[in-house]
């Protein structure tokens, strides 16, 4: 994350108002249900959001989340390059450096500022045209900048690959599980079909108590649950719960934590709690928790399959763009049941990739560490 304390270097500082050409009104959003997929891809606040058949835009520019953005946790990123015919709406500023800055350089500057201080509003943090031009930005010259933009893309270029492992990593277990139980959509094994409801000891429903910043508790929340089926701690929120509702409203290791309430895109995430550290979870979430017939790794597994995904988003009920899932809905979809020994040989393959997967984290933890320091030295004129 990067902080106006962290530019306090040798390089003169300018706004970023006098280093760009805001092209905001040339925006245009379409609603997901008037878009149409095209060739052209359609950028928001937080990177492409699918494509979409015209375009706006066709140069090199850089995006600057203007409202939705991650502001809170910058190091998820809030600016972004984009280049060729694109299409972007509202919720992002474009911005074209001016002779004196370089766009590569520009977007390193800013993709994981700490806007915090140029940000209004309270429930949904935006970042209006007139505080984004404030924004004080170190600028040396231009060769320079360019030095130090092409450092930081090698840098990062690391962090990506490191990145790629994960995920071939995560469809890997998608893979191993086809190969044990065959496509769920054709059940080629023939195995039982029964609801998942017959696999579960109890579906139950978080806690609607609201989290915030300090409490005693850790609380899973929908945003925590990932769309790759890993549980993501690294947002936290917390919670304090009374005694006697500690048993209802946290979770064990082995778990399935569902996503009940989303977009329809999203509905239906799914992981399995392997952290032992007692945490909370929230109300947009469904604990189901299996019984001596199923294991969770293959529960979890399977609902993480494209075609549970297709008759999970089949079952939604939408609600002003949001779908919802409910624990009797669930627990009515039909599930292959093969036998729990094939199970539990699946489970320990799941457990080798999971340690593999642990390596990985803690190797991207530690490269997003050293890009960190890379920037304030790159932007305090110290690299």
């Amino acid at each position: 994350m990067i902080s106006r304390s962290s530019i306090n270097g040798k390089y003169p500082v300018r706004r970023l108002g006098a280093l760009v050409e805001f092209l905001d009104s040339r925006r245009k959003p379409v609603t997901e249900s008037d878009r149409k997929a095209g060739a052209y891809p359609y950028f928001g606040a937080n990177g492409q959001q699918g494509t979409i058949d015209d375009f706006l835009f066709d140069e090199p520019l850089v995006l600057l989340a203007e409202d939705g953005g991650h502001f809170e946790t910058p190091e998820r990123g809030i600016a972004y390059r984009i280049r060729g015919k694109t299409w972007v709406n509202n919720h992002a500023h474009v911005l074209r450096p001016k002779q004196e800055i370089c766009l590569d350089y520009l977007c390193r500057v800013l993709e994981n500022y700490d806007v915090s201080p140029f940000v209004t509003g309270t429930t949904r943090g935006k970042l209006t045209k007139g505080g984004a031009e404030q924004i004080p930005i170190p600028l040396p010259p231009l060769p320079e900048q360019r030095r130090i933009a092409a450092i930081l893309d090698k840098a990062d270029d690391l962090r990506a690959k490191r990145r790629t492992v994960l995920e071939r990593l995560s469809s890997l277990t998608q893979a191993m599980f086809f190969e044990m139980f065959g496509d769920p959509a054709t059940n080629p094994s023939g195995w039982t079909m029964v609801p998942i409801g017959d696999l579960l000891e109890s579906a139950s429903y978080g806690t609607s108590e609201k989290a915030g910043d300090v409490g005693a508790l850790p609380i899973l929340r929908m945003g925590n649950v990932t769309a790759s089926g890993d549980i993501d701690r690294t947002n936290l929120k917390f919670i304090d719960l009374k005694e006697s509702d500690f048993e209802r409203y946290t979770v064990r290791v082995g778990d399935v934590l569902f996503n009940r309430t989303n977009s329809p895109d999203l509905v239906g995430k799914t992981a399995i709690v392997r952290s032992s550290t007692p945490t909370a979870f929230a109300g947009y979430l469904i604990r189901l928790r299996t019984n001596a017939e199923c294991h969770p790794e293959y529960l979890s597994a399977f609902l993480n399959t494209a075609y549970a995904k297709r008759v999970l988003r089949g079952m939604c009920k939408a609600i002003i763009g949001m779908a919802n899932i409910n624990a009797t809905e669930i627990q009515r979809m039909d599930i292959p049941k093969p036998t729990l020994s094939l199970q539990q040989t699946f489970a320990r393959a799941v457990a080798g990739i999971e340690h593999q997967k642990d390596v990985h984290r803690a190797a991207v933890l530690m490269n997003d560490s050293l890009f960190s320091a890379l920037q304030h030295q790159a932007f305090a004129g110290e690299l």
